[in-house]
């Protein structure tokens, strides 16, 4: 079947909020911790805040709760980790390269890793933009082949999840992953979270016409979402359609959420780049 954007629906779907705010204001925390503490300190030298993304990617992470799903994320992800129940300290040790971290000390400090037998797993990721979109494919192709070629059941319904930022979506990695997974009629999803800026660039030099749902409406074999990240009740739904659609075995889909970039792309940057007015404006779109 072709593409289609799908906005809002009738059916509503009500998240943990309680568990949403205690996880959000648990990472906001972390990364003030990084940012006023750690930086400073040169006890960390690579930090990535995630304010602005963070309420929507845990709306999402709360919705994946198959023994078999899995997650391939980027440096903004960790939000989406938390929700699965990580432990904080090996947290805090990979934002600073010790012992006890995700790879001990081995990574740039905010990619992760999380494996579990019983839960959501987040598959090893780099740090190179668009590296995670073919591992979150090959996960999509052994859920298949465990549930349909090997009948084991206990991978029925089980679903991946490749999680980027809009610039990522001008990579090879992302194309390929696309190609492969409407080709194949995959369970994954490919979540986008479209803040406007690719480091200090401005999407319009990363996506012609700064939307990639747009321009992935005539794909075939591919559901298209797109809203805001924003806007709770429209992120909330449509985040549950895309896991519904995923989990009934549909095929591939992307999701497309705008959200603001409440800090600079790294702690480092002090976002001069960004005109005062959008940036204040960003500032009141804080979900």
């Amino acid at each position: 079947m072709g593409a289609a954007i799908k906005s809002l629906r009738n059916n509503q779907y009500l998240p943990n909020w309680k568990k949403i705010t205690e996880l959000v204001h648990l990472s906001r925390e972390i990364d003030r911790i990084e940012v006023e503490e750690l930086v400073p300190s040169r006890q960390m030298f690579y930090q990535f805040s995630a304010g602005g993304h963070d309420v929507a990617q845990m709306i999402l992470g709360g919705q994946l709760n198959h023994k078999h799903d899995a997650i391939t994320g980027y440096y903004r992800s960790r939000p989406l980790l938390l929700n699965f129940d990580v432990n904080l300290d090996d947290v805090m040790a990979a934002s600073i390269f010790k012992n006890g971290g995700y790879s001990d000390g081995r990574d740039i400090g905010h990619v992760f890793n999380h494996a579990s037998d019983n839960g959501p797993s987040a598959l090893p990721m780099c740090g190179g933009v668009g590296a995670q979109f073919t591992p979150a494919v090959g996960w999509a192709q052994s859920i298949i082949y465990h549930s349909k070629t090997l009948g084991d059941k206990a991978y029925e319904g089980a679903i991946a999840v490749a999680h980027g930022g809009e610039a990522s979506c001008a990579t090879n990695g992302f194309w390929s992953a696309l190609t492969i997974a409407a080709t194949l009629n995959l369970p994954i999803i490919f979540y986008i979270e479209d803040n406007g800026y690719g480091i200090s660039t401005t999407s319009d030099f990363q996506t012609p016409g700064q939307n990639i749902a747009a321009n992935l409406a005539s794909f075939k074999n591919l559901l298209v979402l797109d809203g805001s990240g924003t806007d709770l009740e429209q992120a909330a739904n449509l985040t549950h359609e895309a896991v519904n659609h995923a989990r009934a075995g549909k095929g591939a889909l992307l999701l497309r959420l705008t959200e603001p970039r409440l800090a600079g792309h790294s702690a480092q940057d002090t976002q001069a780049y960004k005109p005062d007015e959008l940036v204040k404006n960003e500032q009141k779109r804080d979900p």
